[in-house]
């Protein structure tokens, strides 16, 4: 419940912004996207003004989208606190607005996150070039020695970098990746250094003394930008930090504040007879709970055209344009036809084969062209592949959208696996919340969200929560290691629940048991960190059935 203090702060910020929000409303249409917003913001329509008032009000409307979250400014309102770094840079407006598209929101995210990682990583390079330069240049009785906890990638909180550079500046139209990569280039020289010591032995061979000089390469951290590079006032940065909470809850959800998180809802519900009839009749009943799964994510049971399903190649009653189906009843009976399809193209006969499933539903957002294009090429679903795959079609049709990358875990969001292994004692890491809404990377091939490359294998699940958030085992066993490290999957555990079962915990800000202790299922074993190779805060989960890394869905309930 919220406070009083809270309750009071946010009508009176709602109050100041009463106007911004009538602008935003007056120019924008909430829904399943964005629609279309008059283009030329430097011509003076609605979405440069909406800009501007948001703007101009930025201390307020921060204030707003903190104290009442749940309001359903939210995703609008999100717009003042990164414009151009998420949604392009507002002088000079998109055809097709995004801000609505998770997929394109992450794509411009994961720009502005390159843009900073490269100049880090000049940084370090540079600092690690400079030590071998100086060691090169050691007498004969010296030796250096390098301790570089780096080498495997450098930590930072992509969220709150680019929300202090946000912060910083006083006109949003000054805001691109390109000025961001200016101002952190101009302070990057201190961003790492090292620290040198030095210490002696003798050479029993020669009886001489040898200095060895210890190099340890140092990072000056997350404040560093805050402090020398952006420099924010108290107010900008707290300013900042609201920007950063912000993010993370636009992108992550209510999972973020440690809410339940998505449920199926009433009006979805409402159809189940029809969900039900249809899916029986179509040979895939054990799916109803992914068909509803896919409503939810579509449009949330509202409207005419519930499954998205006008565009389909087996709607042939109406126009094959979107929302152009007219009854409930048919767009159902027609999407879940084509689902069904879309099951059989990927070869996926059971809920639970995760693999085929995901590449089933990415097709039924895409056009079944994709699932026999990620067969062929890939032999199946990633989120990569996903993402090429639209880039494709998008150069192809010259077109500046094309479907959903990242469809698999909207609707998988809110989907209840099931739970392989659930009479045997499997349960959640974390208790009491749906995780499956705050999955920020799959299994599998991916995209390396520190280095950029392509075709690197994730042998687990990312989860986003907070710095600090229990972390329970998943099932009951002994702990089988401990590790501290600075690089890699940071500090971990690992614990053995036999039968070739093993499960790792990684990222951990710290860690609440000891080598060789036995664990239950629930109990709180570590808190969330992002220590080690990390961008930010997360368990990083890994699920290892006799040696080999299997998909955690498939058995944490």
């Amino acid at each position: 419940m919220m406070s009083e203090e809270n309750r009071n702060s946010a009508s009176e910020a709602i109050g100041k912004s009463a106007n911004t929000a009538n602008a935003i409303r007056g120019a924008i249409k909430t829904g399943k996207a964005i629609s279309g917003i008059a283009k030329g913001a430097a011509a003076g329509g609605p979405y440069g003004a909406v800009a501007g008032a948001l703007w101009s009000n930025r201390q307020t409307v921060a204030k707003v989208i903190l104290a009442a979250a749940f309001i359903m400014l939210l995703p609008i309102l999100f717009l003042l606190m990164l414009p151009s770094i998420l949604f392009g840079n507002l002088s000079n407006a998109p055809e097709v607005p995004v801000m609505n598209n998770d997929a394109a929101i992450m794509q411009n995210m994961k720009e502005a996150e390159l843009a900073v990682w490269v100049i880090l990583q000049q940084s370090h390079d540079q600092v690690v070039e400079n030590i071998h330069e100086e060691i090169s240049s050691l007498g004969e009785n010296e030796r250096g020695i390098i301790t570089d906890a780096f080498t495997d990638g450098i930590p930072f909180d992509s969220a709150l970098i680019l929300s202090q550079y946000c912060a910083s500046k006083e006109k949003y139209e000054e805001i691109n990746v390109a000025d961001l990569t200016n101002t952190i280039s101009r302070g990057k020289s201190n961003l790492f250094s090292y620290k040198k010591t030095s210490s002696t032995s003798t050479d029993e061979a020669t009886n001489k003394t040898i200095t060895t000089w210890h190099y340890t390469v140092t990072y000056a951290g997350d404040e560093y930008f805050a402090a020398n590079i952006f420099r924010l006032s108290d107010e900008k940065r707290r300013i900042a930090n609201n920007y950063a909470q912000n993010l993370m809850l636009h992108l992550y959800g209510l999972s973020y504040q440690g809410g339940v998180g998505r449920e199926i809802s009433n009006e979805v519900r409402q159809y189940d007879p029809l969900i039900i009839q249809y899916a029986e009749q179509h040979r895939i009943s054990s799916f109803i709970d992914v068909i509803r799964a896919i409503i939810q994510a579509e449009s949330g049971g509202r409207g005419l055209d519930v499954m998205q399903s006008s565009e389909c190649p087996r709607n042939t009653r109406y126009p094959n344009k979107p929302n152009d189906i007219q009854e409930p009843e048919y767009s159902i009976d027609v999407g879940i036809q084509y689902f069904a399809d879309c099951l059989a193209a990927a070869g996926c006969k059971s809920a639970s084969e995760s693999g085929k499933l995901s590449l089933a539903l990415q097709g039924y957002n895409y056009g079944s062209g994709y699932i026999g294009w990620a067969l062929d090429k890939y032999g199946g679903y990633s989120e990569e592949n996903a993402i090429e795959f639209s880039n494709k079609k998008k150069a192809e049709l010259g077109w500046t959208t094309y479907g959903n990358p990242r469809y698999v875990s909207d609707v998988l969001s809110y989907y209840i696996y099931p739970a392989y292994g659930g009479s045997d004692g499997w349960g959640s890491p974390f208790v009491g919340k749906n995780w499956r809404v705050a999955v920020t990377s799959e299994f599998g091939t991916r995209v390396d969200p520190l280095t950029g490359k392509a075709g690197t294998f994730h042998d687990g699940i990312d989860i986003g929560y907070p710095i600090g958030t229990p972390i329970n085992a998943v099932k009951g066993g002994i702990v089988t290691s401990v590790t501290h490290a600075n690089t890699g999957y940071g500090y971990h555990l690992t614990i053995d629940h036999g039968n070739g079962e093993i499960t790792l915990y990684g990222h951990c800000s710290k860690i609440l048991v000891k080598k060789g202790q036995e664990v239950s299922k629930g109990e709180v074993i570590a808190l969330v960190g992002k220590t080690g190779r990390s961008t930010g805060p997360h368990l990083h989960l890994t699920v290892e059935i006799d040696g080999t890394p299997e998909n955690p869905r498939n058995y944490i309930n």
